[in-house]
């Protein structure tokens, strides 16, 4: 019996050992393992925004939000929430400062022809959407709508609130979405189709010319998903 004993507790023993060893060799290869390469491109920032907060309460003299501890807020979300505070400064929110370069992180592009007929109420959804997201966050806006022939862009400052509009047309108005994302920068480029002409293209690949339209030139280089990606103005 004692053998028996004896013999259990130096198995276990031995397997105890081994376990440990291979816990601290493990300790040693894992971070090695997780070492990343030194000239790979890291993904790219926000220009407008980083992590260092602005000192005080300054004042955006263009749509008069407030930052309060790097959070831009309403002048009346400033007054309930700060009511005693004053307005230190003057600072341009990066919000404002996108529309003053024509620099958007985000579109959706409205294609079709039968939404046309309920233009008003697509518009009016879209712009519920944005005070919805505003009330969380009011850097989360549209900057500018451009209207073609075939098509209309609305551009905005952020591309979560792109994700929220082409969720909301889907929803809403039905069609088809398409949600294209850049491996580049914090971009989002939302294609929203209200006919049955999204049959005729196959989601992320390059836009083909339909029948009637013309291919606008911002398109042309769908296949070079970076240069694509970067005409934000125009394309």
């Amino acid at each position: 019996m004692r053998r028996c004993i004896i013999k259990a507790i130096e198995k276990w023993s031995a397997w105890l050992a081994k376990a440990l060893l291979h816990h601290r060799v493990m300790k040693t290869i894992i971070p090695r393992l997780r070492y990343k390469h030194p000239f790979k491109e890291r993904a790219r920032q926000d220009p407008y925004r980083s992590s260092n907060k602005p000192k005080d309460h300054p004042q955006c003299p263009s749509c008069h939000s407030v930052s309060v501890k790097g959070r831009w807020l309403s002048p009346l979300q400033f007054s309930k929430i700060r009511a005693n505070a004053e307005v230190s400064q003057e600072l341009k929110c990066p919000a404002c400062c996108q529309k003053d370069d024509q620099f958007a992180l985000g579109v959706v592009e409205i294609r079709g022809q039968s939404w046309r007929r309920n233009q008003e109420e697509l518009m009016n959804a879209l712009r519920n959407t944005e005070a919805i997201a505003r009330s969380r966050n009011d850097q989360e806006r549209i900057l500018w709508v451009r209207e073609l022939k075939t098509v209309t862009k609305v551009y905005v400052a952020l591309p979560e609130l792109a994700r929220q509009m082409g969720r909301v047309l889907e929803n809403s108005f039905q069609g088809f979405t398409e949600f294209l994302h850049s491996s580049e920068e914090p971009y989002l480029r939302v294609r929203w189709w209200s006919d049955l002409t999204h049959m005729k293209h196959r989601p992320g690949h390059p836009l083909k010319p339909i029948t009637g339209e013309r291919r606008p030139e911002s398109a042309r280089m769908r296949s070079q998903k970076s240069k694509a990606f970067r005409s934000r103005s125009g394309g």
